[in-house]
């Protein structure tokens, strides 16, 4: 049995309220989260790459040749400058990218390797490869066109994949795995083969009209979140590649200053989220009379690129001009592709690129925490030729607990009916096995490494969570819930690194009518970080 900590539960959040989000003027659930107190100390297992917090910044960057192409040279710090605002920073630590790789046994295991997020030891450091087919924002004869082309990459390359691939869709109104991470390239071929190109109906009946577009973002947003929080816990770099068009660009002579400012909101939430699990996003749309390409293809483009934007916008928050798909690619880290129609070569481009990267740390010289300031970054290589390309920055401002409630509803809202499993805590629920337990009592179990652990005189801690139980129908839809805020209480001396032990919660969720399954999330009230897990009901 697994050591637990204690727990005291009480509420200390509201019941959850539904409303009508103004962002996508659609049933969403909104909650009030708790006034922001002291934050507490870092969660012990919180991973170190790709975090902010006032004294570390964590970069992977992609070094480049003159033809585009990445490059595994073996360089070290003095061979880089990394800039925050224009000022030269110290660089901490360098890795190479040999240090990003599969372990001895899952090397061993082959095609028949087995890799599940919840158990992510099997990735070792390895990056990942998240391919992600648009059949939301894209029209019907591109997103067959995408399709055929994902099929003629996935074709070509080696029947055992060189790292960790899954594929995913995303259809009106719903977000769909259709292949678990494999090395095996013959099932994801098999996978694609089972699903067949679908009419995006919201794109075509609705594209420019009334709500539409702001629906479409709102979905594409949320799927971005299911991929960053699902797949969190793996330690290496995810590199997602989203084959379609993309988001659609909010013309803000349509909305309202709350509106433009909730959308603006929500997109620096999501790029954080994006960052803080390491997700790097690389689009190709297929459409090939789309106008402009953001692709870099040498270093002269990229230092005309960089030249340009900074003369431009300065520090300025890469939101502030446009609420823009293509925005998001190079913020963290990759790039978006428009007006081309050779996309099978430019998936596998856009692989290649995330499959080798030095991971470099640093310590940022300014200490000032500006409210909603956005801090640029940028890589320099300072070997001839060589050209490195990392995330754009960061948003500072808030503190990482301040964002976590402000964002509570919006991140609950997307856990409530997600398509895949939350894997960001490791959660784990069971009825209450006393024999005096009330009805619909369940015992809700979260691994205490994923916590953050507030520090006590004592040297006692605790962490609080958000707990919410869903009711789903058959249909993957909401019927009810029950949300509550609860408190864990570790003893002085606890291991709370151990990733054995849990939090164990006492939780009362009586199902909903024709109720099939009860969805229990748990959410790290400092960080944001969810996990969940789905209890079949028996057919009542």
């Amino acid at each position: 049995m697994p050591q637990s900590c204690s727990v005291s539960a009480h509420r200390w959040l509201p019941p959850l309220i539904f409303a009508a989000l103004t962002l996508a003027a659609t049933p969403s659930l909104r909650a009030q989260p708790p006034s922001p107190s002291q934050p507490p100390a870092a969660a012990p297992d919180s991973p170190a790459s790709l975090t902010v917090n006032a004294r570390l910044v964590v970069l992977d960057v992609v070094v480049t040749d003159q033809a585009g192409k990445p490059i595994d040279s073996r360089l070290t710090a003095d061979d880089f400058q990394v800039f925050e605002d224009g000022k030269l920073q110290r660089i901490r630590s360098i890795e190479p990218p040999s240090a990003h790789a599969l372990p001895p046994a899952t090397v061993a295991a082959g095609a028949s390797a087995v890799f599940d997020p919840a158990q992510p030891a099997s990735f070792g450091r390895s990056p990942v490869d998240i391919l992600v087919l648009d059949q939301l924002n894209t029209h019907f004869a591109d997103s067959s066109f995408a399709r055929r082309s994902l099929h003629d990459y996935l074709a070509g390359q080696p029947t055992l994949l060189p790292q960790p691939t899954t594929l995913l869709s995303v259809y009106d109104n719903r977000f769909k795995l259709l292949q678990g991470f494999t090395r095996d390239r013959d099932a994801l071929l098999r996978a694609l083969a089972a699903a067949p190109t679908e009419y995006a109906w919201q794109l075509e009946v609705n594209g420019k009209a009334d709500h539409g577009p702001l629906e479409r973002l709102d979905q594409s947003l949320r799927a971005l979140e299911e991929i960053a929080q699902s797949y969190a816990r793996i330690p290496g770099r995810k590199n997602l590649i989203w084959v379609g068009g993309g988001f659609p660009t909010v013309d803000p002579q349509v909305l309202d200053g709350d509106d433009l400012r909730e959308i603006k909101d929500t997109l620096e939430h999501v790029t954080d989220v994006l960052l803080d699990t390491r997700v790097t996003l690389y689009a190709v749309d297929p459409t090939s009379t789309a106008p402009g390409m953001t692709e870099i293809t040498d270093a002269t483009q990229m230092a005309f690129a960089m030249a340009a934007a900074d003369g431009i916008a300065g520090n300025a928050d890469p939101f502030n001009a446009s609420d823009d798909f293509d925005r998001l690619g190079p913020v963290t880290g990759g790039r978006v592709v428009r007006g081309m129609n050779d996309i099978a070569r430019q998936i596998a481009s856009s692989v290649d690129l995330g499959a080798s990267f030095y991971t470099i740390a640093y310590t940022p010289s300014s200490t000032s925490d500006s409210a909603a300031q956005y801090r640029k970054i940028r890589v320099v290589c300072l070997r001839a030729g060589l050209t490195a390309t990392t995330r754009g920055g960061y948003y500072s401002g808030q503190t990482q607990q301040q964002k976590s409630a402000a964002t509570a509803a919006y991140d609950l809202t997307t856990a409530a009916e997600s398509a895949v499993p939350l894997n960001g805590l490791r959660v784990t629920v069971e009825p209450d096995p006393s024999p005096n337990r009330g009805p619909s009592t369940y015992i809700v179990h979260a691994g205490v490494a994923g916590l953050t652990w507030k520090p006590r005189p004592d040297g006692s801690a605790t962490a609080s969570v958000y707990i919410m139980a869903v009711s789903l129908n058959a249909k993957n839809k909401m019927l009810g819930h029950t949300l509550l805020g609860m408190t864990a209480n570790a003893g002085p001396g606890a291991n709370l690194g151990d990733a054995a032990k849990t939090a164990d919660f006492l939780f009362t969720a009586p199902p909903s009518p024709k109720s099939a399954a009860l969805r229990f999330i748990v959410r790290d009230s400092a960080t944001g970080r969810m996990g969940s897990v789905d209890l079949p009901l028996a057919t009542r």
